[in-house]
């Protein structure tokens, strides 16, 4: 089945089919192979991708291994951030399947999401499930590792200082690598 139309997307279903066929015209279209990277970090590109079938994977690419944000499935988007804020540097995304995309520029992804009702919702909802799930992982991390800050206990602090004391600083210098790296 080829799928050219994004009036199969959840976020369009309720567009009338001219303006539907309006916004396909301006929209790229891709069909990813599973296994081939749709858009990388050194990408420039401020677009947003809405997904129509398949199943993709956001991971930063490091040098050891990849990590995972997470899998987006058939009728979500990706890119909306970057097209929001201006702003490059989105993770790196994995075809897992075969997938077909819409890659809609982000002045009209802008444009449509202030007057389509749906789009703009769909938006504003996917925000605030990820920005509930980051306050989770922080708060998870902060009970985790606060916890084990509280156990070890503070740390000594000295007065700031405003000179170098030779002879007290080195002696501080050799207890804390940390430190020497600021008289250097």
């Amino acid at each position: 089945m080829v799928i050219n139309s994004l009036s199969v997307h959840p976020c369009f279903k309720m567009l009338d089919p001219e303006s539907c066929r309006v916004l396909d015209r301006q929209c790229t279209w891709l069909k990813t192979p599973a296994g081939a990277w749709v858009e990388g970090e050194a990408d420039n590109d401020r677009d947003v991708h809405f997904v129509l079938t398949g199943r993709l994977r956001a991971a930063l690419q490091g040098a050891r291994q990849d990590l995972v944000f997470t899998d987006i499935e058939a009728g979500s988007f990706f890119g909306e951030l970057g097209a929001l804020e201006g702003n490059l540097g989105s993770p790196s995304i994995f075809a897992v399947d075969e997938s077909t995309l819409a890659k809609m520029p982000s002045a009209i992804f802008v444009q449509t999401m202030f007057n389509h009702r749906p789009l703009g919702e769909a938006v504003v909802a996917k925000l605030v499930v990820r920005n509930r799930a980051m306050t989770r992982k922080v708060a998870e991390a902060a009970q985790t590792y606060g916890s084990r800050l509280a156990s070890v206990g503070p740390e000594p602090r000295r007065p700031a200082q405003s000179r170098f004391d030779a002879i007290d600083d080195v002696r501080h210098i050799g207890a804390n690598p940390r430190r020497a790296r600021q008289w250097s």
